[in-house]
């Protein structure tokens, strides 16, 4: 399946909140978030170090930026150049028969990327 670094950050989003079932679901959730990750690698860097170098960084370390930072469109443009990259990512599927009374409808809608007939 070919994913762009945007959607692929918003798949590991959606899937941040399977990752505590016990079953197939959390399995595949699991296996998933791994791959999306990996291949995020480069991009999740690049948007970590653009925003520790141009916004707010917390007395832990964190950092942030938001629209009233100064260099909120310098970060901005740069990930605007890479977010739409495109990688070929083996995605793991689960057939809409095996989350029918794990996943409620609202679940499904947004794991249609990794569901199945």
């Amino acid at each position: 399946m070919k994913l762009k670094n945007l959607e692929m950050e918003l798949m590991l989003t959606i899937l941040d909140s399977l990752l505590a079932h016990r079953d197939k679901v959390g399995y595949v959730a699991a296996r998933n978030t791994r791959i999306l990750a990996t291949a995020l690698t480069e991009y999740t860097k690049i948007k970590n170090d653009l925003i520790k170098e141009h916004g707010i960084v917390n007395d832990d370390g964190t950092a942030f930026i938001n629209e009233t930072c100064e260099g909120f469109d310098t970060v901005r443009n740069a990930l605007n150049e890479i977010k739409d990259c495109e990688h070929e990512v083996d995605i793991m599927k689960l057939k809409y028969d095996e989350v029918i009374g794990i996943l409620n409808g609202k679940e499904i809608l947004q794991l249609e990327f990794m569901l199945e007939d």
